[in-house]
């Protein structure tokens, strides 16, 4: 059995025999207890406009919302300073690098979580050179054992040498996780061997954006557990 399935059973609230339908959707696994090395996170957003617009490739349209919930939920079983989480944008330095900050104080969670969004100053660049190059400029900096880099986009990307924003990718000191979003991973990010991807679509079930999140988040900690597919009802109109 796959590990993100369960059996399908009884649902608790539901009266049999009314009528509903069942739709899919994901729930997150217990996050585990905090690694035992520090570790930061570098979660990179991608505002343009193919990614914002009616129709876009934000195909679940809620990506800022499934992060935050996956940050609080890690940030819930969080007890010591040994992992931290920043957020850039494409549209950096337009929009600052919020952190990293230390997702076991509620100071630093509020400021990750206030990052998940699109920013007020943003324009909607497609370039991920910049914000990359910043990523790893952090990165270098930090004295973190693990460091790790998630990037969703649906990697259009308009950068003015399409060849940089890879490299800076592949220099990235950790691994990257590439969350693309309604579209087909370009063979150049495929290629790189720091690189996993999950591929998100329009018929991809609630919550699986979360999950890769949580993914990544969890890498390190102690006893996380898998996200589970499970069917919920819909009462009809």
């Amino acid at each position: 059995m796959s590990a993100i399935l369960q059996p399908p059973g009884l649902c608790p609230g539901v009266t049999l025999g009314e009528p509903t339908d069942l739709r899919e959707e994901i729930r997150l696994g217990w996050p585990g207890l905090d690694p035992l090395q520090t570790s930061d996170d570098y979660l990179i957003f991608d505002d343009s406009g193919s990614m914002t617009v009616d129709g876009g490739n934000d195909p679940i349209g809620n990506r800022y919302a499934e992060a935050r919930k996956a940050v609080q939920s890690v940030g819930a079983w969080t007890r010591t300073s040994r992992q931290r989480v920043a957020v850039l944008h494409f549209d950096y330095p337009g929009v600052e690098a919020i952190g990293p900050h230390r997702i076991d104080l509620k100071l630093g969670r509020t400021r990750i979580q206030q990052a998940l969004t699109v920013p007020p100053r943003a324009w909607g660049s497609s370039a991920l050179a910049p914000a990359m190059t910043a990523t790893n400029k952090l990165a270098h900096e930090s004295n973190a054992a693990a460091k790790r880099c998630t990037i969703f986009s649906d990697f259009e990307l308009a950068d003015a040498n399409p060849g940089q924003a890879y490299a800076e990718i592949g220099r990235f000191p950790g691994h990257v996780h590439a969350v693309v979003l309604n579209a087909a991973p370009p063979a150049a990010l495929s290629a790189l061997p720091n690189v996993t991807i999950t591929h998100i679509s329009t018929e991809s079930p609630p919550g699986l954006l979360a999950a890769a999140v949580m993914h990544s988040l969890a890498t390190g900690r102690r006893g996380a557990r898998l996200a589970t597919l499970r069917r919920v009802p819909v009462r009809r109109a």
